[in-house]
């Protein structure tokens, strides 16, 4: 049986709708959480050219190095327009300098990051860039450590 409150029902989520908010932690961009679920998060990112995002964690355990820790969970990127190079790996400082592994993704690219590693992605094109996200969250209890 499904539930009867407005937060369970099939509903289109207009631009106009978004609560774009700069990110405060990665100066020149911005994001809007468009779609809050239970156990995921949908959002779009905009990202300027040369601007890198926080560092955030994806691993089963808060070393404490990121920026912020989203515990063991999955997200992934879609590329709505630009050119992304996310950096990963497992040291925060090789992640943050780029000298970590990196994926490139261009407009119409999905890029997924799995549990277990640091992230963090850079506008490498020439035009703003634009991302849809999605997140999971964590097992039930484990405490995320993000910023406001």
């Amino acid at each position: 049986m499904l539930k009867s409150d407005k937060s369970n029902l099939p509903r289109v989520v207009r631009p106009e709708e978004w609560d774009v908010q700069p990110d405060v932690i990665s100066p020149g961009c911005s994001s809007a959480t468009i779609v809050k679920g239970e156990k995921q998060h949908l959002g779009v990112y905009f990202i300027p050219p040369g601007a890198q995002t926080n560092h955030f964690s994806l691993e089963d355990r808060d070393d404490g190095t990121a920026d912020e820790w989203y515990g063991p969970s999955d997200e992934f990127y879609y590329v709505l327009v630009g050119e992304l190079t996310m950096f990963w790996g497992s040291d925060v400082d090789e992640v943050r300098t780029g000298r970590s592994e990196k994926l490139v993704l261009r407009t119409g690219d999905l890029g997924y990051w799995a549990r277990g590693w640091k992230f963090s992605v850079k506008n490498t094109g020439t035009a703003p860039a634009t991302f849809l996200w999605g997140l999971t969250f964590p097992p039930e209890g484990t405490p995320r450590r993000e910023h406001p």
